[in-house]
């Protein structure tokens, strides 16, 4: 090619380019000062069902689906004296997640809005049960059941066993309207109802000693409505803002208790008629409840450098559920000598929740803030003495050395903060950013009554040149507290009649730390740099250490760290054209130290010898890899997007323990994820495109817990069969998009 060829090839190269730019930044600009109404219509298919893949996306069925959607709007002119504004979408109509809004109002004057969302949610096929769950409230076993003191003598295959799925759908509505009755002054209301239904998994037991338990899952029925109501009056002005508001919410639940019968015959330990064929248990479902609140916010700027927010509301939490039977079994309710103490709980709880931040700024380099936070929670319930049955297996107890004369605890929270931070900026590349934090949580009834924590914050940023930008932060937080009593939530709870009894009043170990109120020493470092070596291109990297050490704790969770590296590379040549790529790696660890001790005259024994004490090692390990393109051809009449993501996880536990205790090894718990998606759109003319959609996603995963474990794996119980889930999905679908005024 001669010289004066190859400059007319560069010339019309860069024409053509030039073009094609100058026709995506139109249509940018269009897309930008313009609304774009449209309706899409379309067919979609899924290859294959899978609860897993379709939990949150609604494609967990085989076979087609409907692609619908909608965007309307009627925007108003810039120079209309009444402009209304007018807005409908619809996304998703053909699938069990969608969504529906509908919008309209004049600004300044009034606002009115309404919504309608379902979504789907499956998280397991192929599960049984030994019920027969046609009466969701009362499973009944089969006519022919044949009982036994343990899974091993019973039949446990198909047909005595029943499938079943958790699958739960949400429908929501909400309406919302605000007014403007004058100038500065705004009042709005919304409500919205949640209606909830479908199934989830629940253990039913029978049982009442460490030795004598036997259990079976049960597929529990959801019925659940919940109702929020918000009412808003708000006063603004360059200085001042007020709102007063209401908050309601009110939780309805249609079955309030599950009734089952016993598959197990009765064993030693429990009362005659507690087993097959009269046993009976019955389980409380999630109680009706209401919560109430109203709330004052302000905010006042008393100076163009010095502004006040703050925040306060008090509410009221409600529970007043008739309460189920000490028993649903008739033979062993013959034994109560001593009744329910109330027919509910009538439960009360009181809320105050206080929150103030004064922000204020010394120049244009240095800005502050300080700020107060403050949650209490007072438990008006009234403390009660129960005599309770244990798991529907045994006669009331009522004497006074009873374990089975309780105590419920209604608890009080109160937890405060103080925070200050700030920020200054040192010079043009370099920022500086600290915060200082204490904090102080109480709690009534528990195995530590103060928890205070103190956190220091420390991050800065630095741009070295144009092309690089480097940043740093660190943490460092200390927790502790009064006094650990892990035996005062034990002792509070029961008679002091049956405590004394006791040789060592204690249900849990002495030197077993709970981990959220035990002391804990947290560090974490993380270093980020951004470098853009040519317009082009850009390459961002992060890394984070973090640990969380519980230095006083000997019985419990001692020790976790978790490190991260990730890096992001774009490329951007053009603005039809760009690419990027990213890598993450996370690992997770911890350990766990632990007591093994029977029960009654061979605790003290079993507490004396060291051989009884094991570890766990929990490693965790997450790679994950991914790509992207997009690309816009034919003067962005084409427009091309591939994404794709794969990722790795590797779980291991290392246990180990003294002669005393055997253990094994664990196997590995694995999962792989392949995803790639494929995006394609053609305008076929000025109101019309063409749209089509690739989805490929396989997952695979071994988990020891799950796999191969039937119904009767375990002696005492009767499993739903669970597997880890494996599934490998094609998703195509293709719709029209028509665009319209």
């Amino acid at each position: 090619m001669t010289t004066q060829g190859f400059q007319t090839f560069t010339m019309a190269g860069a024409l053509l380019l030039s073009t094609s730019v100058a026709a995506i930044e139109r249509e940018a600009f269009d897309q930008l000062t313009s609304a774009e109404n449209h309706v899409e219509i379309g067919l979609g298919w899924v290859s294959e069902d899978s609860a897993r893949f379709g939990r949150y996306n609604a494609l967990y069925d085989d076979g087609l689906f409907l692609v619908l959607g909608l965007d309307y709007l009627v925007q108003p002119r810039f120079d209309d004296p009444a402009p209304l504004r007018v807005e409908v979408t619809a996304r998703d109509l053909g699938l069990g997640n969608r969504h529906l809004l509908v919008r309209s109002g004049r600004q300044g004057r009034f606002g009115l809005e309404a919504d309608y969302r379902e979504r789907r949610a499956r998280r397991g096929d192929g599960l049984v049960t030994v019920y027969d769950s046609q009466n969701r409230a009362s499973l009944r076993l089969p006519e022919d059941w044949q009982a036994a003191p343990g899974t091993a003598g019973m039949n446990l295959q198909l047909p005595v066993l029943h499938e079943f799925s958790l699958v739960q759908r949400r429908r929501q509505g909400r309406v919302a309207a605000s007014v403007n009755p004058a100038e500065r002054w705004q009042v709005s209301a919304q409500a919205r109802q949640e209606d909830r239904d479908g199934t989830h998994l629940l253990a039913g037991l029978f049982g009442n000693t460490g030795g004598n338990p036997r259990a079976a899952f049960l597929p529990v029925p959801v019925d659940y409505r919940t109702r929020l109501v918000d009412l808003n009056l708000d006063y603004n002005d360059r200085r001042r803002q007020f709102r007063l508001a209401y908050h309601g919410s009110l939780f309805t639940n249609n079955e309030p208790g599950l009734a089952f019968e016993n598959p197990f015959s009765t064993i030693g330990g429990w009362a005659p008629g507690s087993g097959f064929p009269d046993g009976r248990g019955e389980l409380a479902l999630p109680p009706d409840n209401q919560f109430h609140q109203l709330s004052l916010a302000s905010g006042w700027q008393f100076s163009p450098n010095l502004r006040l927010v703050g925040q306060v509301a008090s509410g009221r939490m409600t529970q007043n559920e008739a309460f189920l039977p000490y028993t649903a079994n008739p033979l062993l309710a013959q034994s109560i000598v001593q009744p329910l103490p109330a027919d509910s709980l009538d439960g009360r709880i009181d809320t105050t929740s206080v929150h103030l931040r004064l922000s204020g700024r010394q120049s244009s380099q240095l800005s502050w803030n300080a700020s107060y936070r403050l949650d209490d929670r007072n438990n008006r319930t009234e403390l009660r003495e129960w005599v309770y049955i244990g798991g529907d297996s045994q006669l009331q107890d009522a004497g006074p050395a009873s374990s089975r004369r309780r105590y419920n605890l209604p608890q009080d929270y109160r937890h405060q903060r103080l925070r200050l931070d700030g920020q200054w900026r040192i010079d043009e590349r370099t920022r500086l950013a600290s915060a200082i934090q204490r904090s102080r949580t109480e709690r009534s009834l528990s195995a530590r009554d103060q928890v205070d924590e103190s956190l220091l914050e420390l991050s800065v940023r630095h741009r070295a040149s144009q092309r690089l930008q480097l940043g740093a932060q660190a943490l460092w937080a200390d927790r502790d507290g009064s006094e650990y009593d892990g035996a005062a939530g034990f002792l509070a709870s029961h008679d002091s009649g049956y405590t004394d009894t006791l040789a060592g009043q204690w249900a849990n170990i002495p030197s077993l730390r709970m981990y959220h109120l035990a002391d804990r020493r947290r560090q974490r470092l993380a270093l980020s740099a951004g470098l853009t070596p040519h317009e082009h291109w850009s390459l961002g990297l992060e890394a984070a250490h973090a640990s969380d050490d519980y230095r006083n704790t000997v019985i419990g969770l001692t020790e976790s760290q978790q490190q991260s590296l990730s890096g992001t590379l774009t490329w951007a040549p053009a603005r039809n054209l760009s690419a990027h790529l990213f890598y993450t790696w996370e690992r997770l660890s911890s350990d766990q130290s632990g007591f093994s001790f029977r029960g009654g005259p061979n605790r003290p024994v079993d507490l004396a010898n060291p051989e009884r004490a094991w570890e766990v090692d929990h490693r965790d390990r997450i790679d994950t890899l991914g790509a992207g393109l997009e690309r816009r051809l034919l003067d962005g009449r084409l427009q091309v997007q591939l994404d794709w993501v794969k990722a790795r996880a590797r779980a291991r536990q290392d246990v180990s323990s003294g002669s005393a205790l055997s253990t094994a090894p664990l196997p590995t718990v694995r999962n792989d994820l392949d995803s790639i998606m494929l995006r394609a759109s053609y305008r076929l003319s000025e109101p019309l495109s063409l749209h089509l959609r690739y989805w490929f996603e396989r997952f695979s995963s071994d988990d020891w817990a799950l796999d191969q474990v039937g119904p009767d794996q375990l002696a005492n119980i009767i499993l739903p069969g669970e597997s880890s889930p494996d599934y490998r999905v094609h998703v195509a679908s293709v719709s029209l998009r028509y665009r319209f005024d």
